[in-house]
């Protein structure tokens, strides 16, 4: 080790696991001279002199740095910190490189490293690292607290404010049901107007078992009956004074409950639950009974709403999840593309200054596909159609494909047939819907590294009311269990910087404007993307919120 300072210690003791740190070298000297600069400096070192033994110690011991060389025989320390990521993906994990081994240094950073220190290693430039990875370790300590505190106060505060609307509500409904029955007692109209907003068949009868009055649902599905009989509304029955539910409360004095077969003035019959509630004067003589009937059919149509209101709510806790996956990768390539463009102004590199650059744009490229995507989700509207030249729509297109493309060094070909002609289309939602065709294109041939160059392929032509949009590329293509899932919401195989909205998003706006996709593609040989858009929006769903996913 090179001279300089020597480590704070105090500093880096604050719990028992974060001074546990594990040093993997195969050099028997840098192991010994380490271990003991290290273990001055406040840490409890372990150390391994491979590949293996370190995911042995590490499974075991559970430390919270690691410290590895970059080469060494067996496991090395790439795909040592590929195992540690993807098993305790908080761990710090430092490299050390030598001089010759920085495009690896730069790999590992992608791979989520903390740091590289290069040999022979300076105290200073070791002690900067060591102070970055348990400041990591700190804020990530406080972050977990922070969050704990919030969500118990936000359960706190929910449950509160839960069980305060409860009581609200049943206090709401007892004095509303109770204030209704004291007017209907004297007044009929007034019990009625009170009952008419309510989803159930409400209605009013006499000791003459006439009907009194009716709600607007009553008198829309089972006809106008005021002044007809009570029990005229059920299935035909022997003794109809006895047996329907009016009379038999006032026969018992009693509310009855039972099941029904109601018939509705088309002459359907439907089962429903009916309920009757005597009502009293103030002397406690019977004067009237309040009836409800639920249709059952009605209810099922309530269940089917709330659970589609509940697989909308599970759609937008799985796209947030989604989401932060996506962005926590974006975020890492980002900070590897700070890296790079400080590291290369600061030494005087413009090639790597300008890698790191078009990492950032890129990256940021990203982030901005994102938000477009989850507001597509999570806002609905409808499409805002006009016509236009299917050449100009293609220029268009390809002008924000084409910078990416280029920094990737790929060949672009374009086909745009003269006969295209025009077509109707939201160009605000089309448009980044065949981007993100294009640009998975893009990523399918940069990941791609059997081949030395690639291509992709953009046609345009017209067949008869189709506008026909062909994307190909010679990329890494896809197998046919990733080919059947690539329309699926949240599937993704980009797999930290994929958030699974781009593909279903696209194939959502085509078909809302009563297109389709097909999809063909062989891993190793590329795929290709055909895009079937209709050249005039279908007339029987104009309008169609963008964002329905039955579209």
């Amino acid at each position: 080790m090179s001279p300089g300072r020597v480590l704070d210690a105090p500093s880096y003791r604050k719990t028992a696991m974060d001074n546990k740190l594990l040093l993997a070298d195969d050099e028997e000297g840098i192991r010994k001279v380490l271990g003991i600069y290290l273990a001055d400096s406040g840490f409890e070192v372990l150390t391994a002199e491979n590949g293996l033994q370190a995911l042995d110690i590490f499974r075991e011991e559970r430390p919270s740095i690691v410290l590895t060389d970059l080469r060494m025989p067996g496991v090395d320390g790439l795909e040592l910190l590929r195992t540690i990521k993807s098993e305790r993906p908080d761990t710090e994990v430092i490299m050390i490189t030598g001089h010759g081994d920085m495009d690896l240094a730069i790999e590992s950073l992608k791979l989520e490293a903390t740091d590289f220190v290069t040999k022979p290693i300076n105290d200073d430039v070791l002690a900067i690292a060591l102070k970055r990875a348990q400041e990591r370790i700190a804020m990530r300590r406080e972050l977990r607290g922070y969050t704990e505190n919030l969500e118990n106060r936000v359960r706190q505060q929910a449950a509160r404010l839960v069980e305060t609307e409860r009581l609200a509500a049943i206090g709401q409904a007892l004095e509303g049901i109770s204030s209704a029955f004291r007017d209907m007692a004297g007044e009929v109209e007034g019990g009625v107007r009170f009952f008419n907003e309510m989803p159930c068949f409400v209605s009013i009868h006499d000791r003459d078992l006439k009907v009194l009055a009716v709600n607007p649902l009553y008198r829309e599905r089972l006809g106008d009956r005021v002044g007809g009989r009570s029990w005229e509304v059920y299935e035909e029955r022997k003794d109809p004074t006895l047996t329907c539910p009016v009379g038999r409360t006032f026969a018992s004095g009693q509310a009855q409950r039972s099941r029904e077969t109601l018939v509705y003035s088309d002459g359907r019959r439907w089962p429903a639950m009916v309920h009757t509630v005597p009502i009293r004067t103030s002397a406690g003589e019977l004067q009237l009974v309040l009836e409800f009937a639920i249709d059952f059919s009605e209810v099922e149509r309530l269940r089917q709403e709330l659970q589609a209101t509940q697989d909308r709510l599970a759609s937008l806790g799985l796209m947030l999840s989604s989401v932060s996956h996506g962005v926590k990768g974006i975020l890492t390539a980002l900070d590897a593309g700070v890296y790079l463009a400080e590291s290369g102004l600061r030494k005087n590199r413009m090639d790597q200054a300008q890698e790191g650059l078009g990492t950032i744009k890129e990256m940021v490229e990203r982030v901005r596909r994102v938000v477009l995507d989850v507001l597509y989700f999570a806002k609905e509207r409808a499409l805002e159609v006009k016509r236009v030249k299917v050449a100009d729509f293609a220029a268009g297109l390809l002008a924000l494909a084409s910078p990416k493309i280029r920094r990737h060094s790929i060949e672009l070909a374009t086909e745009t047939a003269v006969t295209a002609g025009e077509f109707e289309v939201d160009e605000g939602i089309a448009a980044p819907a065949l981007l993100n065709i294009l640009e998975n294109a893009v990523d399918a041939c940069v990941e791609d590294r059997t081949k030395p160059a690639h291509r992709i392929t953009f046609r345009v032509h017209g067949e008869g009311d189709l506008v026909i949009f062909e994307i190909e590329d010679d990329g890494i293509g896809m197998s046919a269990d990733t080919r059947e899932k690539i329309f699926n919401l949240f599937f993704s195989s980009k797999s930290k910087t994929g958030t699974g909205l781009g593909l279903f998003i696209a194939q959502q706006v085509v078909r809302q404007h009563g297109g389709s996709i097909e999809v063909d593609s062989k891993p190793g040989r590329g795929s290709c993307f055909r895009v079937h858009w209709p050249r005039v929006l279908p007339k029987n769903d104009p309008g169609l919120p963008a964002g329905d996913s039955t579209a």
